[in-house]
């Protein structure tokens, strides 16, 4: 599938779906981006600069390092493209660096062949067209665009499958100097290499709390490239905001995977 390495994956969903009040979520750090495409005129609020902000029809939320409160005042149904962050490099020729920790009106950012693709999605009611016009736009998209640096795709896949635990490594791995993969990669996707890293460990961790198997810390923690359980402790509240064993016991307060498509 040539678009294997930029996409994760695609959903549709509704959140506060009984839309009886206004609900809060805790989004978590997912070491993705997410164009987010809003199916009618309800909207989630996210918090902004000054106070909380109404987002836009046709969304992009870059890269976090923190968990963020969001907020639905009613039903709202989206259809979002989960992208590996290096991907809207290859796609847009957007940096990742300019949407770190922010969410932007993508519309304002591309052009009419963008914002034509999205009023086509808002007005097909069925998932597997919406996919394939996705699909479609996105590999055309590829066509018009430069590939990002072949080392630091790399360099974000390995880290993604937890291959090495270090970036001595992975630079050695995709031979490159740790420095000049530690400035290109920043450019790209936003972020440090490291942070990265710990981004992709505690997504994986995430992945695992969601099979509802017992709580076992020690086997968790070793399992993601951790082999000390006091930093992965630590790595995990800086990210979540919650000990492993809060973020457990309270799971349904948090958006994590994309399985979670109705969200109440």
């Amino acid at each position: 599938m040539l678009l294997q390495p930029f996409v994760d994956c695609y959903w549709r969903g509704k959140f506060n779906i009984k839309s009886e009040q206004t609900v809060a979520f805790d989004m978590v750090p997912n070491a993705c981006l997410e164009l987010i495409i809003h199916l009618d005129d309800l909207r989630c609020h996210l918090p902004g600069p000054n106070n909380w902000s109404q987002t836009p029809d046709y969304m992009l939320i870059g890269l976090f390092t923190a968990a963020r409160q969001v907020r639905f005042p009613g039903m709202v149904p989206v259809f979002t493209i989960r992208f590996k962050p290096e991907a809207i490099f290859s796609l847009f020729n957007l940096n990742g660096s300019e949407i770190l920790e922010k969410f932007e009106d993508i519309s304002l950012m591309l052009d009419n062949d963008f914002r034509d693709f999205c009023h086509r999605i808002r007005e097909e009611k069925d998932t597997e067209t919406m996919i394939l016009l996705t699909e479609q736009f996105l590999l055309k998209q590829l066509t018009k665009r430069k590939k990002t640096s072949d080392y630091v795709n790399k360099a974000a896949e390995l880290m993604r499958n937890n291959d090495f635990n270090n970036i001595q490594e992975i630079s050695a791995e995709v031979c490159i100097s740790q420095r000049q993969l530690e400035r290109k990669f920043r450019n790209i996707m936003g972020v440090s290499p490291k942070k990265y890293l710990r981004l992709t460990r505690i997504n994986k961790v995430m992945h695992i709390l969601e099979q509802n198997s017992p709580l076992d810390l020690t086997s968790v923690a070793y399992h993601c490239g951790y082999f000390d359980q006091a930093h992965f402790i630590n790595d995990f509240k800086k990210i979540t905001g919650k000990n492993p064993t809060v973020y457990f016991n309270e799971k349904q307060r948090f958006i994590t995977l994309p399985a979670q498509v109705e969200i109440n």
